[in-house]
């Protein structure tokens, strides 16, 4: 069996003072900076067999902005072309990278991403050096909750508000389980990877942040005491987020991504004594294209579409004030204008284009297995692929290899919830089945 050997490099991605910093829907233009971003990439090798990951501390990037990268990598004679797995943490609080609600990224912004990765992937290659993996697992239960809940007149409503009379309960679970890999080289930790599901928008406002992904790497370099890099791998997280409705407490502010920081990296040092290397490591990378058709509405969806919208045509919104939680949950007659709006595009102005996205596995022995999720996917999804998946540790890597938004299964849409409310480019009802099966193809591959 050969020897692992591992490289890692990282990159500043922090915006300029004055950059719009996505996450909602208008841009606010960054004032300043709490915490900076990165990129992150670790390379893999065993003999000829080679893998990588890259970690962006961005909202989201699209599978064409990828697909240039692989060209890119190509072009340069990369041995990693067709190799790399990309991902993003999801922050809330940091530049565009993608098309959001009609405001699209700076070209010359994305093409120095774009170079920062390819340097960042040469130099963790050619810093590769023998090196052992560690694996454990843990959980943490009280920091993520399911965003949408039933409410008492039969409705699903995402965030309904802190304390509302209304809820009767959450629409599902979470999903508290926490995955680790480490590497270690001369028995010196050289990274550490979690894998955790829930949503990185805990701060809002108008100065850039990592959140807390980023926090909760701060918080374990001060217990480590070095700067141990920490590579967030998103886990299902499209129905979750880190609001406890139970209670009053502000929890949209730079303080709630530092507590929420501290807690995960409390959970992830607490189980450091339990990792035990992984023997016999081998390599094995598998990527695959799937269908990811956009919505169609019914006839009767597209009815009720027109009479809401004309029952709040001439509804706005107060001028510099972008739609809160709070609005969609209380569906004020501008919300609703809006979302109707969005529904009637599927039908009257649809998106033709086939979409095609790719999902990518990393396979190390037969023990563990990365699975990239090119979406904001529910927590059901993941059930679905780790209850059938045949490695006993499977990292669920969401916002990875693409973006398409929000993907369910049948029974989350319909009945309310904003993550499934229809637009021209959400996601088919049938694409969270598609993406299960494409998983478990990848995954069930020749070893």
């Amino acid at each position: 069996m050969s020897t692992l050997e591992f490289g890692y490099s990282q990159e500043d991605i922090t915006p300029a003072y004055g950059v719009p910093l996505c996450g909602y829907l208008n841009p606010r233009p960054n004032k300043g900076v709490y915490d900076r971003l990165s990129l992150k990439a670790a390379v893999f090798r065993t003999g000829k067999e080679l893998a990588a990951i890259v970690s962006y501390d961005l909202c989201e990037l699209t599978s064409k902005f990828f697909n240039q990268l692989e060209e890119e990598l190509a072009e340069e004679g990369s041995p990693l072309a067709g190799k790399v797995l990309y991902c993003c943490t999801h922050t809330h609080t940091g530049p565009y990278t993608a098309p959001i609600f009609g405001f699209t990224p700076d070209n010359a912004a994305m093409e120095d991403l774009a170079q920062k990765t390819v340097y960042a992937l040469a130099q963790a290659y050619a810093s590769l050096a023998p090196a052992e993996l560690f694996a454990t697992e843990t959980e943490c239960t009280s920091l993520a909750f399911n965003r949408r809940y039933i409410m008492k007149n039969g409705k699903t409503v995402t965030n309904p508000g802190k304390c509302n009379k209304d809820i009767v309960r959450p629409e599902g679970g979470i999903d508290p389980r926490i995955m680790l890999l480490q590497v270690r080289q001369d028995d010196r930790p050289v990274l550490l990877m979690a894998n955790i599901s829930n949503h990185a928008d805990t701060i809002g406002g108008d100065l850039v942040s990592a959140d807390w992904p980023g926090l909760m790497e701060n918080f374990i370099q001060r217990e480590v005491g070095y700067d141990l890099p920490v590579m967030t791998l998103i886990a299902p997280q499209g129905n979750i987020n880190h609001f406890d409705v139970s209670t009053k407490a502000n929890q949209t502010c730079y303080e709630e991504g530092k507590r929420i920081g501290r807690g995960y990296a409390a959970a992830v040092l607490s189980a450091l004594y339990k990792m035990e290397k992984v023997k016999d490591v081998s390599i094995r990378t598998a990527a695959r294209e799937f269908d990811a058709p956009y919505i169609k509405l019914t006839d009767e969806e597209y009815a009720e579409a027109k009479k809401v919208y004309e029952e709040n045509k001439d509804a706005v919104m107060e001028s510099g004030r972008d739609i809160t939680s709070e609005d969609i949950a209380k569906g004020v007659p501008f919300v609703k204008k809006f979302f109707a709006q969005k529904a009637i595009g599927c039908r009257e102005d649809p998106i033709r284009e086939k979409r095609l996205e790719k999902q990518m596995v990393i396979a190390f022995s037969n023990e563990i297995a990365i699975v990239s999720l090119p979406a904001e996917p529910f927590v059901e999804i993941g059930y679905a692929i780790r209850e059938k998946s045949p490695y006993p540790m499977t990292i669920l890597a969401a916002l990875g290899m693409g973006e398409i938004g929000y993907v369910g299964l049948p029974q989350h849409y319909g009945n309310g919830g904003y993550e499934t409310s229809p637009g021209r480019g959400l996601a088919d009802r049938t694409v969270g089945q598609a993406m299960i099966d494409n998983a478990l193809f990848l995954l069930n591959g020749k070893k």
